[in-house]
């Protein structure tokens, strides 16, 4: 069930971040994070009840602070593929989301594994070749710049969001969208922006809301559930997804040496996971 729990995770948070990345172009990724995140609450909510999970306070505050930094994060990214390339952030930001609940674990005094060595080179080496696309411009610098702070923001997600008890089912990833929507509205409020999107381009938080929330409470539970190496390592395939949907329906272009670069980051990712 962890393996499938994390398959259903990349896909629906790969598609989520199309969703994202759609409405970026065409509105503030402010208001397009917070109509997600709200859409996200009724989404996870009925899950609680299937699920019969537990509230334990403990699960639900890293929930809560996991939603802080997906939120900004999501804010981040978005705009990073909006004005840049889905081949260029979505890689740059899983692979930090991967390298900094290493770096919290090393801070605590773990040692690096041979596989976490050999995951960090490559996942590294590989950025260099989804980076590189001269047919972007400035635009590689800018969406670097915004997939290293939403990747950061992200890594700070997974070490709350992965500190929660199988009991608490649902509740974290309830908590997790809640927070999120409350912290992008007095950001909002602050940038003079809508909180919601505008009806014409509601669509897509909507959607982005529904495949977000379902993607997290897939990951939430199977990283419960099972072995969060393996869960992690599945789900960590979702750049793939958002790059291939932005190549069918956004019309994208991964060049060779991207595709190769998306797939290593990828595989470093696996192996820090697994480790």
């Amino acid at each position: 069930m962890p393996v499938l729990l994390g398959a259903l995770a990349s896909l629906f948070i790969g598609v989520s971040d199309t969703f994202g990345r759609a409405s970026a172009r065409r509105a503030d990724s402010v208001s397009h994070v917070a109509t997600q995140m709200l859409t996200g609450v009724a989404v996870s909510l009925p899950f609680v009840f299937i699920l019969g999970s537990e509230f334990i306070q403990r699960d639900v505050a890293s929930g809560a602070l996991s939603g802080v930094f997906v939120a900004a994060g999501l804010s981040v990214v978005y705009r990073g593929m909006a004005v840049s390339s889905s081949a260029v952030v979505a890689p740059t930001a899983a692979v930090l989301a991967a390298l900094l609940p290493l770096a919290w674990d090393l801070v605590g005094g773990t040692r690096l594994s041979a596989l976490e060595l050999v995951g960090c080179a490559v996942a590294i080496t590989s950025l260099g070749l989804t980076t590189f696309n001269p047919d972007l411009g400035d635009r590689v610098r800018q969406g670097l710049l915004l997939a290293i702070g939403g990747g950061i923001l992200f890594g700070l997600s997974v070490v709350f969001a992965a500190d929660t008890s199988e009991a608490s089912g649902a509740w974290p990833a309830v908590a997790q969208r809640a927070t999120g929507f409350l912290a992008m509205v007095p950001l909002a409020l602050r940038r003079g922006v809508p909180v919601f999107l505008p009806p014409g381009v509601r669509r897509f938080g909507l959607g982005g809301g529904i495949a977000g929330a379902v993607g997290m409470v897939a990951w939430i539970i199977g990283s419960q559930q099972g072995d969060l190496g393996t869960v992690s390592v599945i789900s960590s395939t979702y750049p793939a997804v958002v790059a291939l949907l932005a190549t069918r329906f956004d019309a994208d272009v991964i060049r060779w040496w991207q595709a190769i670069g998306i797939a290593g980051a990828i595989a470093g990712s696996a192996c820090i996971a697994l480790a």
